[in-house]
């Protein structure tokens, strides 16, 4: 069997320590070694960019009505529609329309109370969250 090389770089999107994965050794056992990639720290801060960029984008539509505080929250949490969908338990084209500031403004105390959970905040800042600077 060919052996696979774990590659040790440095990555520093994980604060200089390395993620730990199995591999094996020359007699075919499981073994721990310590991995680190520098194909995997730029892919984790292309990722992040791009939920800044959507965060942003979300701040813009806000100012103009178009965008709910949900949708800032998702981005923020780094998460997608599916996954938010997911954390409180509905369908996602039901989240997708609370996405929008006219459903928005619609939902009552229990689905809010919902989302903020969903990103630990409380009711107030989800309902009164400023956009502005």
């Amino acid at each position: 069997m060919k052996e696979i090389e774990v590659p040790k770089e440095e990555n520093k999107t994980l604060d200089g320590m390395q993620k730990v994965m199995y591999t094996k050794d020359s007699q075919g056992d499981f073994i721990t070694e310590n991995y680190g990639s520098n194909i995997e720290e730029f892919a984790t801060k292309t990722a992040v960019d791009e939920y800044e960029l959507l965060k942003e984008e979300a701040l813009l539509d806000m100012s103009k009505g178009i965008s709910s505080p949900i949708c800032f929250f998702m981005y923020e949490n780094r998460m997608d529609l599916p996954t938010l969908a997911s954390m409180v338990g509905m369908f996602a084209f039901r989240v997708k329309r609370h996405l929008k500031m006219k459903h928005f403004k619609k939902l009552n105390e229990k689905l809010l109370q919902k989302y903020a959970d969903t990103f630990n905040i409380s009711i107030d800042e989800l309902r009164n969250f400023k956009y502005g600077k």
